[in-house]
């Protein structure tokens, strides 16, 4: 009887979170979290105006690619640990990477680690060849899975909206340190 309590407990506890809330020690990652998370990722992804080396679902056929969207997989640990997770997906120019990210009190997702320092072995977030293949498999077969979709030319609107909530999450825009006039840098 004693188990089927803890359960109902466990279930209690986990339904009355809310979409804002962060996960404490040990808890499991809301699809909230989830959600926020793929979009820091497309944000970063439209920040860095990395879109241009992604490639639509079939291969690049023509001026299609303008209009094209591509989707990429998402392998999330479950478990977040002192607000702190971990996910697997291509990032291209790099390919695939292991990236830390922090789940703030507000709900906002951080992505640990700067995409321009290529995702060395020995950081943290590094490229997935450098991780052993049996521990990449068992973390791609036991984590969740989920999508998410990259457009390959998105729209004015699109970027200006990843480059504000990149500055908010950082205090830092790669889109417009690039596009920042010589002497302001």
């Amino acid at each position: 009887m004693k188990p089927l309590i803890a359960c109902w407990a466990v279930l209690f506890v986990a339904s009355t979170l809310s979409p804002g809330q962060s996960s404490s020690k040990g808890a499991e990652l809301t699809k909230f979290e989830i959600r926020a998370l793929t979009t820091a990722i497309e944000d970063e992804i439209y920040d860095y105006e990395y879109e241009g080396h992604y490639f639509p679902v079939g291969g690049a056929v023509g001026n299609a690619v303008s209009d094209s969207k591509t989707r990429v997989s998402l392998y999330v640990d479950a478990r977040l640990e002192n607000g702190e997770g971990q996910t697997i997906y291509k990032l291209m120019p790099y390919g695939e990477v292991l990236r830390l990210f922090h789940v703030h009190d507000d709900g906002m997702v951080v992505l640990d680690g700067d995409p321009e320092l290529g995702f060395p072995a020995t950081q943290p977030n590094r490229k997935t060849v450098y991780i052993n293949d049996h521990d990449l498999a068992r973390m791609k077969r036991d984590w969740l899975k989920a999508l998410f979709e990259i457009s390959l030319s998105p729209g004015a609107q699109r970027v200006q909206d990843a480059v504000r909530r990149q500055k908010e999450r950082t205090g830092f825009s790669a889109w417009e340190f690039h596009r920042a006039p010589a002497a302001r840098r």
